[in-house]
């Protein structure tokens, strides 16, 4: 898949000694196009500063290092009869005829007004010289003057989904419909305001469920990422550069915690690939270094080789993984008041294994439930089994997954002990050549019950390995300090299975 960003504002930002690696670097992370916006709201001489900022792409054009870089420009409310010819002589790739506010040409998304007699001149003056329009700021007045307009394909370079979060500037389900008929592009914004009700709080759920939404209801190859990055004040946690967002549209929501959070698979290669290795973390939510680990590897992720596909879920326990490093979670008054009595009082939780219905999930599944020596039968922050095997939502989810990618090979991410277990002889040479390469001990683990690499193993016949990250003499929780130790061993043990055994 070809990937483009619709809208991104570094042009306008960054001096170009810092904008040309910047560059450099998102055609590493798999860019392939960048819509680069000139936001002249607030310009004193826009055709001047249009010009010197398309001098600095005119310098990197056809240079494989870097993306295919177009010149956008955002707000055309500075175009008058006089100088419209200068624009048009500019040759611009796209135009924005205006931004969130009314003005000479159209409505803004937050205006009333709609395409005058001088911008529908514009528009035609600007298509006629094979300019794109952009979408992305007009009310939906203006929307629709435009839409029986134009004859070309219609393009809204930074948005989301306003079925999932009403806002002006999102686009309705007509509208995505009519963008979808004429061919044309929709980029998904990082604007947290788009993205959810709650903007202080963004995170990937909220950006995931407008994916997911594309996905269920439309025909998803036409959206691509309108990320405004150096565009808005904020953006959603962990999600501020390139690396971090290369992989999401190959992402889905395979289930939901107990408190209703997605529970996310990132999915690398075709899951048809005649080798599919599943890796999970964050099982355990004390463990929720493991999860940073692996989602950081994620971020920097090698080329696949052709024969192989990885899916990783970074966090099994999303509910748990907040609780324990005190993330709010809107907890009603009774649910806080169990988890407190569970967690034997205290309101400290951050050596906290299980979900929020007190269940250590890596003791849940159907493989010797409830035969370890550790196990409990009642509610505690570890090591309860459960009512019955199966019984948590976060484990089912990750039974689904199971049932229909049917991986050949799993790595499930804990901490600590440099250790790599096994629950099976025949999967014991390929453990100690694991060893080997990182300096771990592999160790059978005879007295494990109820893991989903017991589940994995001895039920569906999977060679299945849990790696303990991390020197035994840390302390949990393990924090971020030591995600620099513990990534070069995860590297090297995941290339180890993409790269063959």
């Amino acid at each position: 898949m070809t990937m483009i960003d619709l809208h991104n504002d570094a042009l306008l930002k960054l001096p170009p000694e810092q904008l040309l690696p910047y560059l450099r670097q998102a055609k590493i992370a798999g860019f392939d196009e960048i819509w680069l916006s000139v936001w002249t709201t607030e310009l004193t001489d826009p055709l001047a500063t249009i010009r010197a900022k398309k001098n600095i792409l005119t310098s990197i054009t056809g240079d494989p290092a870097y993306p295919i870089c177009r010149l956008h420009i955002e707000d055309a409310g500075f175009l008058t009869p006089d100088n419209l010819d200068q624009l048009v002589a500019l040759q611009p790739h796209s135009v924005g005829l205006t931004w969130n506010h009314d003005n000479n040409l159209a409505g803004g998304a937050h205006g009333h007004g709609q395409i005058t007699p001088f911008g529908r001149q514009v528009i035609q003056k600007l298509e006629a010289a094979n300019i794109q329009i952009d979408t992305a700021h007009l009310n939906r007045r203006s929307f629709w003057q435009f839409a029986r307009l134009t004859t070309r394909p219609l393009v809204c370079t930074h948005t989301a989904f306003n079925a999932v979060c009403p806002h002006p500037r999102n686009l309705t389900n007509r509208q995505v419909r009519a963008i979808i008929k004429s061919q044309g592009m929709i980029g998904l914004a990082l604007v947290p305001q788009f993205l959810t009700k709650t903007p202080t709080s963004c995170d990937i759920y909220d950006l995931l469920k407008h994916i997911s939404y594309a996905k269920q209801h439309f025909n998803s190859a036409i959206i691509h990422w309108g990320t405004d990055f150096y565009g808005t004040d904020h953006l959603p946690a962990h999600l501020q550069s390139y690396d971090a967002i290369r992989y999401l549209f190959n992402t889905r929501i395979i289930g939901h915690s107990v408190l209703h959070q997605p529970i996310i698979a990132y999915q690398i290669g075709k899951p048809t690939a005649a080798r599919r290795l599943l890796i999970t973390a964050g099982m355990h939510a004390r463990e929720w270094i493991g999860a940073l680990t692996l989602q950081t590897w994620l971020n920097h992720a090698p080329t696949i080789p052709a024969d192989t596909c990885l899916t990783a879920v970074v966090c099994c326990n999303p509910d748990g993984v907040k609780l324990a490093t005190g993330q709010p979670l809107h907890l009603a008054k009774r649910r806080r008041k169990f988890l407190i009595h569970a967690n034997r009082n205290n309101t400290d939780f951050s050596l906290w294994k299980a979900n929020l219905r007190g269940v250590d999930l890596n003791v849940n599944f159907d493989a010797g439930w409830g035969q370890g020596r550790s196990n409990l039968t009642m509610i505690a922050p570890a090591n309860y089994i459960g009512p019955e095997p199966h019984s948590e939502p976060e484990n089912r989810a990750l039974l689904r997954l199971i049932r229909n990618y049917r991986p050949t090979t799993s790595l499930a991410i804990h901490t600590k002990g440099n250790v790599i277990y096994y629950s099976r002889l025949e999967d014991q040479q390929t453990a100690e050549q694991l060893g080997k390469l990182t300096g771990y001990s592999a160790e059978l683990s005879d007295a494990s019950y109820g893991g989903l690499t017991d589940y994995l193993a001895l039920r569906c016949q999977v060679p299945s390995f849990t790696v303990e990250l991390g020197d035994d003499s840390l302390k949990h929780p393990i924090g971020k300090e030591n995600l620099t130790d513990l990534l070069p061993k995860l590297d090297q043990i995941i290339n180890y299975f993409l790269i063959g055994e």
